[in-house]
């Protein structure tokens, strides 16, 4: 009985040092364990039952389950950035092409399974302030996460092998393991936020970066949405306009109503794809689809592309329309808009600098940073967007990293400049006074004038009462 008492007393004390923050509730290790099982077991089903539903829903399928099966474990480890390498048919060789829609829920899902593993942990205390070894801790939960998810994927990357086609194995290890960091710290740091209240300080993510980095994340994700937005919306406008050899294309496949259910899907996986490359012609680069094909501002040269019905937005051979150079407008608005952001939250960091001197160093160094991350940045997703099919006239396909080195960096550097020459200069607040002062020289004139036409109407007035006051009743009126 008192050894029953006293272990409820130390459960009940446990509990309470729990509810206050101070201790974790799993192990770090089995923590990180389950979370990448649950990111693995939710990534497959995201690709097995699209492939399953086509299969039962196909009158003239020859896969079989199995086959269905074994298609949707390629698909999840393209979609983790691996390659296949096809064996046999009309087609041979490697395949390796992302499709970023998938690549992006499947970072969501990992990020969110490390986001409730670091959470349980609890690494934030009731006070506002890091738990002991919550640092350690949180470091153990990732590792363990990174290991067994890739660990697994590598694991069903060699199930995923038939007589036609099998995964390549290192490789979806390397790219399952790259997408388990990137997720997992995601998440770890989104399980670090937390809203201010009761008098505990607010956590944001940004803010836990030192000056002027903080401004600078800010500023480059700003602009990094405004390109990718200016990149779908382009790419949304020519499904549009283009729509007819879109439903043409669709058409011609005759995937029935399931069937195009998992195109559709397929369609929204390959949507970031073609918006990347879309992106990168706006940017002034070129894109291939192929041996003999370009595709730029200028114009295109295409010849045998994939049946992919997002495609049908390719426009036909010939010289472009001289307006199409207009859309490079648009990633230079985006930069411009990061970089009036930067320069804004350097003028209220500024505002509390001890030293002009160094008020002055830590804006340009923001400034290169900036623009250094835009460009590393771009280029790093136009190279992921880089691929290919088999051996044959497919095998290069995406942006030419070549043709998007030069454009880019005047696009990035040029408007970056521009805004810091208005903004972080004596320039704007003299074009303010000049006009501060125009504006009172044309008011003042304006004054004197109206002035000047009151006091001629009020002498004109005066003078008819004195005429007035001196005319007698016999007096003829004046003419």
């Amino acid at each position: 009985m008192a050894g029953n008492g006293g272990g409820g007393g130390r459960t009940r004390e446990d509990g309470a040092r729990a509810d206050r923050g101070d201790v974790r509730l799993d192990s770090p290790v089995l923590a990180g364990a389950l979370a990448a099982l649950s990111a693995l077991g939710t990534g497959l089903a995201i690709t097995v039952v699209p492939a399953l539903i086509a299969q039962l829903s196909s009158s003239h399928g020859s896969l079989g389950v199995l086959g269905a099966i074994l298609l949707a474990l390629d698909a999840l480890v393209l979609g983790h950035g691996g390659s296949l390498l096809l064996q046999a048919g009309s087609v041979t060789g490697s395949i390796a092409v992302m499709p970023f829609g998938l690549t992006i829920v499947l970072l969501v899902v990992v990020a969110l399974a490390a986001r409730r593993a670091v959470r349980r942990l609890r690494p934030i205390s009731a006070d506002g302030a890091l738990r002991a070894r919550a640092l350690r801790d949180g470091g153990m939960c990732l590792g363990a996460l990174v290991v067994v998810y890739t660990a697994g994927l590598g694991v069903l990357a060699a199930i995923a092998r038939s007589t036609l086609v099998h995964a390549v194995v290192p490789s979806a290890v390397v790219s399952g393991a790259l997408v388990s960091v990137v997720g997992g710290l995601a998440g770890a740091l989104l399980a670090l936020r937390r809203r201010g209240g009761g008098g505990v300080p607010e956590v944001r993510i940004l803010s836990l970066l030192p000056a002027p980095y903080g401004s600078v994340a800010r500023a480059v994700l700003l602009a990094l949405a405004g390109l990718a937005a200016s990149a779908a919306l382009v790419c949304t406008a020519m499904i549009a306009i283009r729509f007819g050899a879109v439903a043409s294309l669709h058409e011609s496949l005759h995937a029935g109503f399931w069937g195009s259910v998992v195109l559709l899907l397929l369609q929204l996986a390959l949507f970031p794809l073609i918006a990347v490359w879309v992106l990168v012609v706006i940017l002034g680069g070129s894109v291939t689809l192929g041996a003999g094909s370009v595709i730029s501002l200028a114009g295109a040269e295409t010849t045998v592309m994939p049946a992919l019905p997002l495609l049908g937005i390719v426009p036909d051979p010939g010289t472009a329309p001289w307006w199409t150079r207009l859309l490079i407008v648009l990633p230079v608005v985006a930069i411009a808009l990061g970089a009036i952001r930067l320069c804004r939250d350097l003028v209220g960091e500024g505002a509390d600098a001890d030293s002009s001197e160094s008020a002055l160093r830590e804006r340009v160094v923001a400034l290169v940073a900036y623009a250094v991350a835009l460009l590393l940045l771009v280029l790093l997703v136009a190279g992921l967007a880089t691929g290919g099919i088999g051996d044959g006239s497919l095998e290069a396909l995406g942006p030419r990293i070549g043709s998007l080195l030069l454009p880019l960096l005047g696009i990035v550097v040029l408007p970056t400049a521009a805004v810091a020459a208005v903004c972080l200069t004596p320039a704007l607040p003299w074009a303010r006074a000049q006009w501060a002062g125009l504006r009172g020289r044309v008011e003042a004139a304006e004054s004197r004038e109206n002035g000047s036409t009151d006091r001629s109407e009020d002498e004109r007035a005066r003078d008819q009462d004195d005429d007035a006051s001196v005319r007698t009743p016999s007096d003829p009126p004046s003419s």
